[in-house]
């Protein structure tokens, strides 16, 4: 059963691991990851990071996950991916805003695309952690002042029920804030529901009850967009049973990472993720022994 409470632990996490790593900003990075009949995805380098090994508890030994991380890290970050199919323009979540001690570089990526705020039409949420939706917000108003932020069902009911019930609760007072912001243009989707010609959103839960991942599809290409599915690709791919402890039902989140991986190596299809380092932001995905290799 979901407890939403459990997201104190996540504030704990991003306070205390991510934010040490992200603190030394960068000049926002992006390039062009895939492309299919009208549409074009192109990877944002919202921040840099790490990920801590203390973080994830599975059956795997402290030695056999200390393979996967360097001193007990392994590079990671936080990505944002943007969609241009035909005219309209779309981002998969938004980064962290001003989340960090080191504002994120959305606005700086999208501004070096000649993109501007007011061009985005679409925000998909893979969930409404704080880490994925801080973009969305600059102060307490919108971001972008024309997008509609699509979000699934579970996924928004859970957090804005939170919101209303422990307003202490970190992340739920920055959903409530964000939805303040948005209004009527925070627009709840279903498992299977194609908001986007072209995009799928398909089940992921388990990190959080409505977990998201996207599979945008066009001419006879497919092209999977991950959030926290995967904390660290290293360890995750490998191990897939390894969870990070503040998902917050860790059977269904195993659940959903083979399932995405079997179905990416099944049809061939590429893996982006938002928690990815930039530089391996995308990559296919193979069978390996127990796990799965990511290359």
């Amino acid at each position: 059963m979901f407890s939403l409470h459990t997201s104190r632990s996540v504030i704990a996490f991003l306070a205390c691991t991510l934010i040490p790593s992200f603190v030394c900003a960068q000049e926002a990075l992006s390039r062009e990851i895939w492309k299919a009949g009208n549409m074009a995805v192109t990877v944002i380098q919202d921040l840099p990071g790490e990920m801590s090994a203390s973080i994830f508890s599975g059956p795997a030994s402290e030695e056999e996950k200390s393979k996967y991380f360097t001193n007990g890290k392994a590079e990671a970050g936080i990505n944002v991916f943007l969609l241009r199919s035909g005219d309209k323009i779309a981002l998969f979540d938004s980064g962290t805003g001003t989340l960090f001690q080191s504002p994120g570089k959305l606005l700086e990526g999208l501004a070096s695309l000649n993109v501007k705020p007011e061009d985005v039409d679409f925000v998909l949420l893979t969930h409404m952690h704080m880490d994925h939706i801080g973009g969305l917000l600059q102060g307490e108003k919108r971001a972008f002042p024309k997008a509609k932020v699509l979000v699934s069902k579970p996924e928004l009911e859970s957090w804005s029920a939170l919101a209303e019930k422990d307003p202490s609760n970190a992340n739920a007072a920055k959903v409530k804030a964000m939805l303040a912001a948005y209004g009527a243009d925070v627009q709840p989707i279903a498992f299977g529901d194609v908001p986007l010609p072209g995009v799928t959103a398909l089940d992921a839960s388990g990190h959080t009850p409505g977990h998201t991942v996207y599979q945008l599809t066009a001419d006879g290409k497919s092209l999977f967009i991950v959030g926290d599915l995967i904390h660290s690709m290293p360890l995750q791919f490998a191990l897939p049973d390894e969870c990070a402890s503040y998902d917050m039902n860790s059977p269904q989140a195993i659940s959903a990472r083979k399932r995405v991986f079997a179905l990416a190596e099944q049809n061939a299809t590429p893996i982006a993720g938002i928690h990815f380092p930039f530089a391996s932001a995308v990559g296919a995905v193979e069978k390996d022994g127990k796990g799965w290799k990511f290359k």
